[in-house]
């Protein structure tokens, strides 16, 4: 271990700490009611169905159970529950995903950017309500997001494991397969110098092709993209409002990682390269509808909660009309930035990234922003650490003080949608 990697692992450390201790202390201490949406969605279906698969086993109906998401999740912890381990205890490996998630993010972000302390970048993530939520309750999110993290993790650093981790981030959320790109883009870069073109594709189509065919099996198996029982809600129909939100969230979340030099880059583009990102991003916001609207799918978020209550001109929301744009050229610099930075195809793959979690989430009926919230606080703080390499210090000190700028408003969405329930029930129980 190099003397400057190790300052980065006790910061990821640390971090990852200080989620799993407060996870905990959550689990132990706080209510087992619906009071979040992750615990209305642990008790009313994910419990549900490790419960069903317990009884089950060794056969768990994969057919139809109470859930949208693929088996994998729930298969696993349905078999410490079935060795009769309490929920506290299922729920404790909820937690543990999410603090290794937080430490992967900030591992990767302090060896992409060659600083230690560019392991800050993971705070927005550490904090955020999504993956609090997500830790403390047993839902998808977390353990999938992991799972495909890693997976393009290990292909940005040409390790091995990046085929299987694929597989089952997959095998989790059946939406995984919009890292399938990604993870074929960096096999075809990290291939040695000099390989042919057909070895290269050959390549790249083994990485992906297990989760592929994974996939391709359970929707063969449920007739659909999702279990039966939930197709109306979650597959019924593309909800084409998802580009112009995750563009929304794309700026909300990458603004603050430009910095004012970053800014002064896109100044000097040639005009038409950020002239079409911003029409790209305002023909998203104008194309369909997109004001609040829970039967057309368009709710559920904090930035959902914004929209509800901004104006809206012809269904069209202008807090979109707005956002849109601003997180297109945000995408455009922090991808311009890292390519420039490290031409080894880390900076396409993040970038196609972010496009193909914009087409999967487009696919679901739902445009809610659990799918594509902590998604992005991964990608987008690596690729501002990509950004980094060769940068000059207040650069590096920049990006570190707005990734914590982002961390604030996180740990304050945090306080009305986490630890308000929580700490409402200790108080309402309290002596």
């Amino acid at each position: 271990m190099s003397a400057s990697s190790k300052p980065s692992e006790r910061r990821a450390a640390l971090l990852a700490l200080a989620v799993l201790i407060a996870c905990t202390l959550a689990i132990l201490l706080g209510p087992e009611g619906d009071v979040t949406s992750e615990a209305y969605d642990q008790n009313q279906h994910h419990l549900l169905v490790i419960q069903s698969f317990a009884d089950q086993w060794p056969k768990p109906d994969l057919r139809d159970y109470r859930s949208a998401t693929a088996p994998l999740w729930h298969l696993l912890q349905s078999i410490p529950a079935a060795l009769g381990v309490p929920l506290w205890g299922l729920r404790m490996l909820a937690a543990v995903a999410g603090a290794a998630l937080v430490l992967l993010v900030a591992r990767v972000a302090a060896r992409l950017g060659g600083d230690a302390r560019l392991a800050w970048l993971a705070v927005p993530i550490a904090v955020s309500p999504y993956l609090l939520s997500g830790s403390i309750w047993i839902t998808t999110d977390v353990p999938a997001t992991l799972a495909l993290a890693a997976a393009l993790a290990a292909a940005m650093f040409a390790r091995p494991g990046s085929s299987w981790l694929l597989a089952l981030g997959a095998a989790i959320r059946q939406t995984g397969l919009w890292m399938v790109p990604p993870i074929a883009l960096m096999q075809w870069f990290g291939a040695p110098q000099g390989t042919p073109t057909m070895e290269r594709v050959r390549g790249a189509i083994a990485a992906v092709l297990p989760a592929i065919v994974l996939v391709g099996a359970l929707v063969w198996m449920w007739g659909g993209l999702t279990p039966p029982g939930y197709r109306d809600q979650h597959d019924r129909g593309v909800n084409l409002a998802v580009p112009a939100f995750t563009l929304g969230l794309i700026a909300l979340i990458g603004v603050p990682l430009v910095t004012m030099r970053g800014a002064r880059e896109l100044l000097a583009m040639p005009r038409i390269v950020p002239a079409a990102a911003v029409g790209l991003g305002v023909l998203a916001a104008l194309a369909v509808p997109t004001k609040y609207d829970i039967d057309a799918g368009r709710w559920g978020g904090p930035l959902w909660t914004v929209i509800n209550q901004s104006p809206v001109m012809a269904d069209r929301s202008i807090a979109l009309l707005v956002l849109a744009p601003v997180g297109a050229l945000a995408l455009l610099v922090l991808v311009k930035r890292a390519h420039e930075a490290q031409r080894n195809g880390s900076a396409l793959a993040l970038g196609v990234a972010v496009l193909c979690l914009m087409a999967v989430n487009t696919a679901n009926s739902q445009c809610w922003e659990r799918y594509a919230d902590l998604p992005l606080l991964v990608l987008l703080p690596w690729l501002a650490a990509v950004g980094l390499r060769g940068q000059g210090e207040r650069e590096r000190r920049g990006v570190v003080a707005g990734a914590l700028v982002l961390g604030l408003v996180q740990a304050g969405l945090s306080v009305p949608m986490v630890v308000l329930p929580l700490v409402g029930w200790t108080a309402a129980v309290a002596p």
